[in-house]
C-alpha cells in the first residue's frame, strides 16, 4: 500500500525522496496545516449540539480525512468520506499482514478479507491517480502537498517525481496523517 514512499525507502532513494519532501515541512507549511486543521476543528465543533451523543472514533475520522484532504490534495473528501473510511477501513484491516515475508503471495490468495484490502487499495490508488492526473493537466498550483510532490525537483539531476513515485509519498502521508492523527485523537 505505501509502495516506495519516503518511510518505506533506504539509502539514496531515501536520501532523494527526504530531500525531495523537506520544503513541505518547513515552518511556513506547518503554520498553513495548522490553521486548516484549525478550521476544519472549529466547523465540526459548531454543529455539535450540547447533550447529543456522538461516535467521537466516526466524527474523528472524519476531522482526519477532512484536514488531510485538505492540506495534501486541496480538496474536500467530507463529501467523499463514507467511501474513502470505508477503502482506508478495507486496506487497514490487512496491513499488518503485508509486512509479514512473502506478503506479495499472502495478498494473491483468495481469501474474502484480502480480496476487500485488494480492491479497497484499487479504489484509494484510482482516486489518488485520478487527482495526479488532474493536477497535472491543469499546471496550477493549489498550494498544498500534492503541487509541491508534482513541483519538487531533484538539485543533482533536475529530475522531477514520476506518477508511481507521487502516488507512493502521497498514500504514506495520506495514511499515516490519518491513522496516527485519528487514532489519536478518538483515544484523547
Amino acid at each position: 500500500i505505501l509502495g516506495n514512499g519516503l518511510l518505506t525507502s533506504e539509502g539514496a532513494v531515501h536520501l532523494r525522496q527526504r530531500r525531495l519532501l523537506q520544503p513541505a515541512f518547513h515552518r511556513e507549511r506547518i503554520a498553513g496545516y495548522g490553521a486548516t486543521m484549525v478550521a476544519y476543528a472549529d466547523r465540526m465543533r459548531s454543529h455539535w449540539q450540547d447533550g447529543a451523543t456522538l461516535d467521537v472514533a466516526r466524527e474523528m475520522n472524519r476531522l482526519t480525512l477532512s484536514v488531510v484532504g485538505k492540506t495534501l490534495f486541496d480538496a474536500d473528501v467530507e463529501s467523499q468520506a463514507a467511501a474513502v473510511g470505508e477503502a482506508l477501513t478495507g486496506v487497514m484491516e490487512t496491513f499488518w499482514m503485508m509486512l509479514l515475508p512473502f506478503a506479495d503471495v499472502i495478498e494473491r490468495l483468495p481469501v474474502p478479507r484480502l480480496r476487500r484490502a485488494r480492491m479497497a487499495r484499487a479504489r484509494l490508488d484510482a482516486m489518488i491517480y485520478r487527482m495526479i492526473a488532474d493536477r497535472r493537466a491543469s499546471g496550477r498550483d493549489h498550494g498544498d502537498l500534492l503541487s509541491m510532490l508534482l513541483t519538487a525537483q531533484d538539485e543533482d539531476d533536475g529530475g522531477v517525481m514520476t506518477d508511481q513515485q507521487v502516488r507512493d509519498e502521497a498514500m504514506t502521508i495520506f495514511l499515516a496523517g490519518h491513522e496516527t492523527t485519528a487514532n489519536a485523537l478518538t483515544w484523547t
